[in-house]
């Protein structure tokens, strides 16, 4: 920062010079003209950010070289100063825009929080124009983008919408112009957007997501094969293909490994914190094929419902350990036992069983089609058993019919096959109940401590969920902003106050959890189009 004293007196400027230390305010130089023509010189030449100038010199008074600083360099913050308290000099120095009008001799301490205070609005207003010019190129890049093909195949991939073996999948990849082959491999992270740190509506958010999408395509990919997507469900995720930028460039990192790609998340973290005013957590999941990509994806949506401590970090995929599976010949299939593990809802255990009895059959010799065909009814058998016990529709579950009639040629092809239908029909039958258990006991939540001063953390805390998966949830589920429904609880309990009570307005904020009455009033009006006082005295006149 860089600052101009302008007064035709050198003693006064000698003295303001010398009455603070300004390098440790945070200006860097102090430059210095006694008449309006030297201080034009010295801006031509330099950027001057701070503008402490005399209001009466004999040649030019400072008001006429302030009208011109403001059209020549409009960044820059003035100060006056003058003997006169005249009210005419003081509303001159307002109509230009002046930071402060100070009255000579200044008060060196005076000067010292003037010049503070300005150096903050020029933080502020610089911190605003490289918002608003940030803002307008991902706007014009929101614009202009479209639905694309390969974001459509990756949602149709993690929401098993497509047969993801054999030649399905390949025909898939090519129509969606994919460089990949069936039997490449990819690494999702799962990027979690938990908090917004700067109000905005909902478009403008939008916008913002946007941003940290094409941040996240330049940071995650940095120029290696891959894609980053929203997903049906509204997760952003990073899908990293597996070719010399892959696995060879983390390999080949400073920090080989796992390291890298948590310093990389820890930069990513920081650049959206810095620039997109949020909060992000990243889970980062493992290379795996195609095939198994949903299922880890959805391994990293459950790291991130349940972790409800690590905000802004960088967590990485750890497979958990389960219990040991009760034995079973090669190839064969305990109905009951199969059936059992699904009505309670185990899919974990389900999945190790499909895998176990593949393992199985490929080691054993002589393994005919007859036997691939007996398992391929078997299963079906236990997917309808399951469907009809619980009620539900095979229209229910996305693609059924199209899973339901694939032809299974391989072992490898039938573990895919009943890896992708069986977490199908699961999802449909548990997810939905499990949903509407946490929105319900969120809302009942939410109204008996409406009095309170509630957090959406607090409801989060409360299902035992992280607050970002509770309000992407509370949104898909009720269409309602999980805090603007609590704002829209506590406004309707103060209307309720205000209709039932002699309290004062204050006290009604005070009491739904509103320590700003201001900020009270504000929400009150949005959410009523008037604020408290009006609306209590059109009751009144009502009744």
């Amino acid at each position: 920062m860089e600052m101009l004293i302008v007064d035709d007196e050198k003693f006064a400027v000698e003295g303001i010079c010398r009455c603070n230390d300004w390098q440790a305010l945070g200006i860097d130089e102090v430059h210095t003209a006694n008449h309006a023509d030297e201080a034009r010189e010295i801006m031509h030449d330099r950027r001057i950010d701070i503008l402490i100038c005399d209001i009466e010199m004999p040649d030019e008074d400072g008001l006429s070289l302030v009208r011109w600083v403001k059209e020549y360099s409009p960044h820059t913050e003035s100060l006056f100063l003058t003997c006169h308290s005249e009210f005419d000099y003081a509303k001159q120095a307002i109509n230009l825009g002046s930071s402060d009008y100070l009255l000579k001799p200044v008060d060196g301490e005076e000067l010292a929080g003037a010049v503070t205070r300005m150096l903050q609005a020029i933080k502020e207003k610089e911190e605003n124009e490289r918002y608003t010019e940030m803002y307008r190129k991902y706007y014009s890049l929101w614009k202009k983008q479209k639905p694309r093909l390969v974001e459509r195949f990756w949602q149709d991939l993690l929401s098993r919408r497509l047969l993801s073996f054999g030649d399905f999948l390949e025909r898939a990849l090519q129509d969606a112009q994919i460089d990949l082959h069936p039997d490449d491999r990819v690494l999702p992270i799962l990027i979690s957007i938990e908090e917004w740190n700067k109000p905005m509506d909902s478009r403008n958010q939008e916008i913002m997501e946007y941003a940290v999408k094409k941040a996240a395509e330049e940071i995650w990919l940095g120029g290696q094969p891959g894609e980053v997507i929203m997903d049906k469900t509204g997760v952003m995720i990073a899908i990293v293909y597996d070719s010399a930028g892959g696995e060879a460039a983390a390999a080949s990192a400073p920090d080989s490994g796992l390291d890298w790609w948590a310093q990389t998340g820890i930069r990513f973290i920081n650049v959206c914190r810095e620039y997109f005013y949020c909060s992000v957590t990243c889970y980062v999941g493992k290379y795996a094929s195609l095939q198994e990509l949903p299922g880890l994806c959805e391994s990293l949506k459950n790291m991130e419902r349940d972790n409800i401590t690590r905000t802004q970090s960088v967590l990485l995929y750890a497979p958990q350990s389960l219990q040991a599976l009760p034995s079973a010949g090669p190839g064969e299939i305990h109905i009951s036992e199969w059936a059992n593990y699904m009505l309670n809802g185990d899919k974990e255990t389900m999945l190790r069983l499909i895998h176990r009895i593949v393992s199985r059959l490929e080691a054993t010799p002589n393994v005919q089609g007859k036997h691939l065909s007996t398992l391929h009814q078997d299963t079906l058998q236990i997917i309808y058993h399951f469907l009809q016990v619980k009620g539900i529709s095979s229209n229910h579950v996305p693609q059924f019919s199209m899973w339901a009639s694939a032809q299974i040629r391989s072992l490898r092809h039938y573990m895919h096959w009943a890896e992708s239908l069986v977490s199908a029909v699961m999802e449909a039958a548990f997810e939905p109940v499990e949903r509407d258990g946490v929105i319900q006991k969120s809302i009942r939540y939410i109204h008996h401590n409406v009095e309170e001063d509630l957090s959406r953390e607090d409801v989060a805390s409360h299902v035992g969920l992280n607050p970002a998966y509770l309000s992407r949830l509370f949104k898909k589920e009720t269409g309602q902003n999980l805090i603007d429904f609590l704002i829209e609880a506590k406004m309707n309990r103060a209307k309720e106050l205000l209709d039932t009570t002699g309290m004062t307005v204050s006290a009604i904020a005070q009491q739904v959890g509103y320590s700003n009455f201001s900020h009270f009033t504000k929400m009150f009006r949005k959410q009523f189009d008037v604020n408290p006082h009006e609306y209590r005295n059109v009751t009144k006149r009502m009744d």
